[in-house]
C-alpha cells in the first residue's frame, strides 16, 4: 500500500490494519520462541553426543 493511498484510508481501516498487523507480529514471535527452543536442543543434543561417543571408543 503506498503512502498516498494510507492518507485516503479511513481511521477505522488504519485500526484494522494495525490490528492484524498486530495479530501477525505477536503469530511470528512465538513461532521464532518455538524455532529457537528447537533449535537449542538440537544444538545440545549435537554436542552432547561427540562427547558420549568419544568415552565409548577410548
Amino acid at each position: 500500500m503506498t503512502d498516498k493511498q494510507l492518507r485516503r484510508s479511513k481511521k477505522s481501516e488504519l485500526i484494522e490494519m494495525l490490528y492484524y498487523m498486530r495479530k501477525e507480529v505477536d503469530r511470528l514471535s512465538e513461532e521464532n520462541k518455538e524455532l529457537r527452543e528447537r533449535l537449542d536442543k538440537l544444538v545440545g543434543e549435537a554436542v552432547s553426543r561427540p562427547a558420549a561417543s568419544a568415552g565409548e571408543e577410548g
